[in-house]
């Protein structure tokens, strides 16, 4: 009896909690008893629509940038897809550009001589000293900067001390690149909870600076944007009241896309507006041409750091005034014909200099009339005995210093070669054949160069010694006595 009233007991123990929650949900009707539930009204039921572009987009322009090269950031664990980039690589192939991606830091130095401007997405890796140096150099000669952050992208990183796992926003790379042109891009987000695309991350800007790029636009929609501090220069957009920062939870003037002063430097709070399918909401297009755009038409001053990519098409080469071409020239003229080769840009000899044509003159500190014209417009002046008097360097000791003068009219260079003597202009053209410049000081298109070879040295009698050495006689040996004598 005893047993039975305990197996009762767990029947019930298993049994009630189910059934109440049963009766609780129910009542005492059946689940599937017929009842009065409202359905959504699908026929009338509209989804909202995402803004569509205010007009046609603006056709690109036809190709006009032919051979301008836009270098795309590879190196620094940037987080992107390069197929996430395909609307932006159309637009600036549709204007006659080319993209290039950077793997490393050692390509980095090489490949900016010849670009027009350099585009960096979401790095989760610092930029080194070396290689912002390079960066605001390249911006000085008139390169473009556009570097792109998105909060959407985290990189997260492991902390050995503590074990955890800590976010590395992209602003922390992209900040000291934007600090010498007085901006910088906050680690926050953008939202707007009363007008927004769908999601209160998802920001509409509808007010716009009177600038190029944003001619013509009525209305753009970055999808998660970190907000951009403009201290010098313009603010492209403007948020209206309601879109506040997650960093204060309050607004004031807020921008997500900034120009500096100089116009040469571009800083964006996201790049998902340069993504399909978002480059087809509002006017996300029209921007994308305008950003393509302003990339290749950059136009870089001339310098000689650039070196080989100072020439557009064959270069001709000649000796000028009374030089010769000396046998000793032919092995650097070799070596400096290889390394144009390896750039397509062919170099031929000729006797004379070539009108409308890219020349490299070789020459002398001798006077010449060939070279008169070349030297006037450097304003360099050659007429003291011991000394060469530049515009801008003061004088330069004619011994041990040689010259380069590069002159760019249009599509035209004109690359000046002067050596103290014949005999050092082998040396001073293998310092230009090697490209790295690094014994001479470059100022602009005027680079003043140490020869350490130089004739006085290495040329004149006078400074060679012979030695004579008088022969000794061989000493006699004497004879050794012996017990017998």
């Amino acid at each position: 009896m005893k047993n039975r009233t305990l197996i009762l007991i767990a029947v019930l123990l298993i049994v009630l909690p189910p059934l109440s929650k049963y009766i609780g949900a129910y009542g005492f009707s059946s689940p599937l008893a017929e009842r009065d539930i409202p359905a959504p009204a699908y026929e009338t039921y509209l989804a909202e629509l995402p803004p569509t572009p205010s007009g046609v987009a603006l056709a690109l322009p036809q190709p006009e940038y032919g051979g301008k090269v836009i270098l795309l950031d590879a190196a620094h664990v940037n987080q992107y897809e390069q197929s996430e980039l395909e609307p932006f690589i159309t637009a600036i192939s549709a204007l006659g550009g080319r993209v290039e991606f950077v793997p490393d830091e050692a390509s980095l130095f090489f490949m900016l001589k010849y670009a027009s401007a350099y585009v960096s997405f979401s790095p989760s890796m610092p930029f080194t000293s070396l290689e912002a140096q390079e960066l605001q150099k390249f911006v000085g000669s008139g390169g473009r900067l556009l570097l792109f952050a998105d909060p959407t992208r985290v990189f997260y990183g492991y902390d050995f001390f503590t074990g955890n796992y800590i976010s590395l926003p992209d602003v922390n790379y992209l900040n000291p690149l934007l600090a010498p042109h007085g901006m910088a891009i906050l680690n926050d987000y953008l939202y707007n909870l009363q007008e927004n695309e769908g999601n209160f991350r998802n920001v509409q800007f509808t007010r716009f600076a009177a600038n190029p790029l944003t001619e013509n636009l009525n209305m753009v929609v970055f999808y998660g944007a970190h907000s951009v501090k403009v201290s010098q220069g313009a603010a492209l957009l403007e948020a209206d009241e309601n879109t506040l920062s997650s960093l204060t939870d309050s607004g004031s003037s807020l921008t997500a896309l900034g120009l500096s002063a100089n116009g040469q430097v571009l800083a964006a709070g996201d790049f998902s507006f340069l993504t399909n399918p978002y480059a087809q909401v509002a006017d996300n297009a029209q921007l994308l041409n305008a950003l393509a755009a302003f990339a290749v038409q950059a136009e870089r001053l001339p310098s000689l750091q650039n070196f080989p990519y100072l020439f557009q098409g064959a270069v001709n080469l000649s000796v000028g005034g009374e030089t010769a071409l000396q046998p000793a020239m032919l092995e650097p003229i070799s070596r400096l014909q290889a390394v144009l080769s390896a750039v397509n840009v062919p170099l031929q000899i000729r006797a004379t200099p070539t009108r409308n044509a890219n020349l490299i003159l070789l020459g002398t500190y001798e006077p010449t009339d060939t070279l008169a014209p070349y030297l006037s417009r450097f304003g360099v002046n050659l007429d003291a005995p011991d000394y060469v008097e530049i515009r801008g360097y003061g004088t330069v000791e004619k011994n041990g210093a040689a010259l380069l003068l590069l002159e760019q009219t249009g599509q035209t260079s004109t690359l000046l070669l002067l050596a103290p003597t014949t005999q050092d202009l082998p040396e001073l053209i293998d310092i230009l054949a090697s490209g790295s410049l690094g014994n001479c000081i470059v100022q602009e298109n005027i680079g003043v160069c140490a020869l350490y070879g130089s004739s006085d040295y290495y040329y004149e009698e006078e400074y060679e010694e012979e030695y004579y050495y008088e022969e000794e006689p061989t000493p006699t040996p004497e004879p050794t006595p012996t017990a017998a004598g």
